[in-house]
């Protein structure tokens, strides 16, 4: 056969061996193995079962030429080497060349099947204790040693019987099995780095997007405690002297949205970020006094159970009061808004002011919009929005988030 038409046949062969790589990845116990957390006797099974089949695959799809069948069996026995380990490549070695001899070229005999056993533990013995040694280029090196190797043991072997003669004289098709073997396991291996280095760097992506979103809820957790409950302190102090009954409400309320700040998921259906809100308004209208600071909501009943990004409203009614109400001489009404429009969930905080502007009643750091923002763009991207709308008398805060997103969060959270 020209060696040309050889070299064809070799090539179209690493379809399959691509195939087997993509199967590698996906079948958890072969990705285990190749990560190098695989350790269950089922895990070394597959891995088994996947390189005996591709070193049967090999021996079969043989051309022969120069007298001798060249073929790419090599390939099933490392590759199970590789990923289950010495005693996956004795197994896989031996009952391969076993194949090979008895069932497609006898020639050789137990001459070959001692070499292919050999082959496959010495393979996976490097695989377990040198990890390294099939990272990067070192796997064509490692496989053309090995092959190499394989081609010496039956050398000797033959010689020692006298047998080599013919064995011999047909190298240069014994070069190219070796170089075809020795592709055929570093294209494997490339294929595999490849594709577990493009999920694992999506897996991070989702983790670092993930842990950004909770630091920035963290960081709105930090935010609340130390000045909002030294005020609520103050103002319940206050109460207890002249109003103990409402002094007894603010403090469920306190106990409420404390419980609510530091024991939910991160994400929260709308009901219970309104009763958040609810809570801290009613802390704060105490603060204000006077009957300066009214509560209005008006929640869709489509809405209450829609889930979205825990703490939303915290800045939105925080700011409403202090930037709003609480910075203006007169009364005025918050108003807590969640509808349905299209394919979106709207989420409105009005804040309706009477009486001149006297300042902002505490100093912030002005950051906490911005946090909201990121967040919201960490999670939805352009799909989601924060937008501040003047009023005649007052500030509408507008959030809106994608309807079906939030769908697909629910039935997550219900799985």
């Amino acid at each position: 056969m020209d060696v040309r038409l050889l070299l064809i046949e070799i090539a179209e062969k690493f379809g399959l061996v691509a195939t087997a790589a993509l199967v590698s990845v996906l079948v958890p116990q072969l990705r285990n193995r190749l990560l190098g957390v695989g350790g269950k006797p089922r895990d070394a099974l597959v891995a088994f079962l996947l390189g005996f089949l591709l070193a049967m695959w090999g021996a079969k799809m043989g051309e022969p030429w120069m007298g001798v069948l060249v073929n790419v069996h090599g390939i099933g026995i490392l590759i199970g080497a590789l990923v289950g380990g010495p005693r996956v490549g004795f197994f896989t070695g031996l009952l391969g060349g076993l194949f090979l001899t008895f069932r497609v070229d006898p020639t050789l005999g137990w001459v070959g099947v001692f070499a292919s056993t050999l082959e496959g533990t010495l393979a996976g013995y490097i695989a377990h204790s040198r990890p390294s040694a099939f990272q990067g280029v070192r796997p064509f090196f490692i496989t053309f040693a090995l092959e190499a190797f394989r081609f010496l043991v039956v050398t000797i072997a033959l010689l020692v019987t006298g047998e080599a003669g013919h064995w011999v004289a047909a190298w240069p098709a014994h070069l190219v099995q070796i170089a075809g073997t020795t592709a055929g396991m570093t294209f494997f291996i490339a294929v595999t780095r490849v594709v577990l280095a493009r999920e694992e760097g999506a897996v991070a992506l989702v983790e670092a997007r993930a842990a950004a979103d909770h630091l920035a809820l963290e960081s709105l957790r930090r935010r609340l405690e130390p000045h909002f409950l030294f005020n609520a302190l103050n103002t319940l102090r206050a109460t207890i002297r002249h109003d103990p009954h409402k002094a007894r409400e603010l403090v469920s309320d306190l106990s409420d949205l404390y419980r609510y700040l530091l024991n939910h998921p991160e994400d929260a259906p709308v009901h219970s970020e309104v009763e958040h809100a609810l809570a801290y308004l009613a802390i704060e209208r105490a603060r204000l006094g006077d009957g300066r600071l009214s509560v209005e909501t008006d929640i869709a009943p489509e809405t209450r159970n829609r889930r979205v990004p825990a703490l939303l409203l915290q800045p939105l009614v925080e700011n409403a009061v202090k930037h709003g109400v609480g910075a203006h001489a007169g009364e005025g009404v918050v108003r807590v808004i969640a509808r349905r429009e299209d394919d979106t969930l709207r989420i409105e905080v009005e804040d309706h002011c009477q009486g001149e502007h006297v300042g902002v009643i505490e100093a912030g750091t002005g950051i906490a919009l911005q946090t909201l923002r990121e967040r919201l763009a960490k999670r939805f991207g352009d799909d989601a929005s924060l937008e501040l709308i003047p009023g005649a008398d007052g500030m509408c805060a507008r959030v809106t988030l994608p309807w079906t997103a939030l769908d697909e969060q629910a039935a997550k959270s219900a799985a």
